[in-house]
């Protein structure tokens, strides 16, 4: 019995979609969100800030700065695990940089922002969650 060849291809198209929609649907299942914060100072949007959370196993969790205002001032963070109360490290930068930190699965993260330059220094606030609080490792 001959099949015609467009039918084979149909079908072998939606058994790929298939197992590829099965494939992202378990993986994503587990990762976590991202969390995504801007911030502004003189009304104006200066900085976005992201928490990567990631399998602690495996690899360490990333924050992404970027000074979207490139004038005279950069961006600078403060990492701290909350949940250990030590401070991981800084990050700064005047256009865009990912900084990455070992922080244990489960650990709250505090992470400041401030706007800086020689002469001032602005603190414009916490990274936060869509729901107010702290992110999670």
């Amino acid at each position: 019995m001959k099949t015609p060849l467009p039918r084979v291809g149909i079908t072998a198209a939606m058994a790929l979609g298939l197992a590829l929609t099965v494939g992202v649907s378990t993986a994503s299942a587990a990762a976590k969100p991202n969390t995504v914060d801007y911030f502004s100072s003189g009304g104006k949007k200066r900085a976005m800030v992201v928490f990567e959370p990631r399998d602690s196993a495996k690899d360490d969790e990333r924050v992404v700065v970027d000074d979207l205002s490139k004038d005279n001032h950069y961006v600078w963070t403060e990492v701290y695990d909350v949940t250990a109360k030590k401070l991981k490290g800084h990050c700064q930068t005047s256009s865009f940089t990912s900084c990455a930190y070992a922080i244990p699965e489960g650990h709250k993260v505090r992470i400041n922002v401030y706007r800086m330059n020689k002469s001032d220094v602005d603190f414009m606030g916490e990274v936060q969650t869509k729901s107010g609080k702290l992110p999670t490792a």
